[in-house]
């Protein structure tokens, strides 16, 4: 197993990634037109201007992977909010591969990350209220609701969000250890 910075020849790898795992979690959700038709598309195009952005210091992607193959990654804002701290945008594994560490390792190289950056900092994030599988993940990992709220998803579809904070970002760094 090794996590890495990402790069520009990463983005079309995690932009599948991304749109395999929301055809996986978010069916039911959000609608099958748009999981079965624009989201792919739309990932490329994500990951493709996230990546080819490198002047965001802010900003960093992990990539977990094995053989040269990408197996789950993260994305993450440093300072993102002045009261929440950093914010991890996205955080997918291989569907077929859940349960087997690969989220734990990342979670903990996020906090690893933010940890350096703000040693008083917070960690946050933000997943849709049916999700129970990776809400369940999160609790697992001591993070704490903090809000839950409506939102417009990039469907149309209103769906509840709910965010997970963590304010001892020490603990969860060493979890995956």
């Amino acid at each position: 197993m090794t996590i890495r910075a990402a790069g520009l020849a990463d983005a079309d790898a995690i932009a599948q990634l991304h749109a395999h795992s929301w055809q996986t979690a978010y069916r039911g959700i959000l609608k099958d037109e748009f999981l079965q038709g624009p989201l792919p598309e739309n990932r490329r195009v994500l990951w493709r201007t996230r990546l080819s952005d490198t002047d965001r210091a802010d900003q960093f992607v992990l990539v977990e992977e094995q053989g040269g193959t990408l197996r789950g990654f993260a994305c993450a804002y440093l300072e993102a909010d002045p009261e929440w701290g950093c914010l991890l945008d996205n955080l997918h594994v291989v569907p077929d591969l859940k349960g087997q560490g690969l989220g734990r390792q990342l979670m903990t190289a996020v906090a690893q990350r933010a940890l350096r950056s703000n040693p008083q900092g917070r960690l946050h994030l933000w997943a849709y209220e049916q999700n129970l599988s990776a809400r369940r993940f999160y609790e697992r990992l001591g993070g704490v609701i903090t809000l839950r709220h409506a939102e417009l998803a990039l469907d149309g579809t209103e769906v509840n969000a709910v965010r997970y904070c963590w304010s001892e970002l020490s603990g969860l760094a060493v979890r995956g250890a």
